[in-house]
């Protein structure tokens, strides 16, 4: 059956292709069977590619050639000779009408878009699967459970896009942090893409941050592969495998080796905390602004390799920074829409 309605969704696509078509038949065909409408798309993206269009002409072209071969027309013969046999020419075993071969040369490229269909149509499908977005407000924690069973927890000021399709299952983190903890299925990756970075797992639960130009990765269970961009340095690895409690972060395309750290502080973020140890001052700032309304501006960039450490209650920002100033030696000056941090 499926191979039946592809080709004759194929069939309508040439159609189209060949010139004007009956559109009361063509609608008529749409509201025949659920799914046309979508299959009948995904073909005829299909042959917007360049290359598949040219290929499926030329199949044509060359059937029509040969069908003229085999069959040929007045035209293609001298004219003293064409009506002494043109009985004789009908009447031969392999002669066919001119709308015969038409339908069949449009049946060998129907032919040929199904088989360019079998091939693209996972590609296809997933295209045409509409994404799902999510998002939190400042200081907003937001449980999100998938189509796939997987479920994603987001931190405040965060937003993610999702993608479950046959064969396939992607995640965009746009902006802030998530926790996933997927559903294991070792047919169908799944697969974050986070700034420069892509995360692929089986099935494990893990943490992925956009900390300002970095990408961090926290896994709690399981195996995650961390790929850094195409473009990362030689002398970089392009990719590393980052077990359960440990971490890694890719920074100016290059990607860390995989550290151990304690999994309580990983997540903390989910009770509202942020627990550190020795972190510098650069990494503090995005994670304390997705749960502060204001900005937090650095004035003097020398504070931001300033290495802190503690335990600090997340939905008070102001409080948390101006306890870091009198133990590291800055202020911080709230102007209602911006905190400044500055030298003392």
């Amino acid at each position: 059956m499926e191979d039946q309605e592809d080709e004759e969704a194929a069939l309508w696509v040439v159609r189209h292709m060949d010139g004007p078509v009956d559109e009361v038949a063509f609608a008529q065909w749409l509201a025949g069977a659920p799914g046309r409408q979508e299959r009948f798309a995904a073909l005829q993206a299909t042959l917007m590619d360049g290359d598949i269009a040219k290929g499926a002409r030329l199949h044509e072209s060359r059937l029509h050639e040969s069908l003229q071969i085999t069959n040929p027309t007045p035209d293609n013969r001298p004219q003293r000779r064409a009506h002494r046999h043109k009985d004789q020419h009908r009447s031969s075993p392999g002669w066919r009408s001119p709308q015969a071969s038409r339908r069949i040369a449009l049946s060998a490229l129907a032919a040929a878009c199904v088989a360019a269909l079998a091939l693209s149509w996972p590609h296809i499908r997933y295209a045409l699967t509409p994404a799902q977005s999510y998002e939190t407000q400042v200081g907003e924690i937001r449980d999100i459970r998938i189509a796939d069973g997987s479920s994603i927890k987001l931190n405040g000021a965060s937003r993610v896009s999702v993608k479950i399709a046959p064969g396939r299952r992607e995640v965009t983190l746009e902006a802030g942090e998530a926790l996933f903890d997927v559903t294991h299925n070792p047919d169908h990756p799944f697969t974050v893409t986070a700034g420069d970075g892509r995360v692929t797992v089986l099935g494990t639960r893990f943490d992925v941050a956009i900390n300002a130009e970095q990408v961090d990765l926290e896994v709690e269970r399981g195996l995650v592969r961390f790929d850094a961009p195409s473009s990362a340095a030689a002398s970089s690895p392009s990719h590393v495998l980052v077990g359960a409690s440990h971490r890694s972060a890719l920074a100016n395309g290059q990607l860390s080796a995989p550290a151990r750290y304690q999994a309580t502080a990983a997540t903390s973020w989910q009770n509202g905390w942020l627990e550190v140890s020795d972190m510098p001052l650069s990494q503090i700032i995005p994670r304390l602004e997705r749960w502060s309304d204001k900005a937090i501006i650095v004035r003097d960039n020398r504070l931001l390799n300033k290495r802190v450490a503690g335990r600090f209650h997340l939905s008070e920002p102001d409080i948390v920074l101006d306890n870091l100033a009198i133990l590291y030696g800055f202020r911080v000056e709230d102007t209602g829409r911006a905190y400044i941090l500055d030298q003392s």
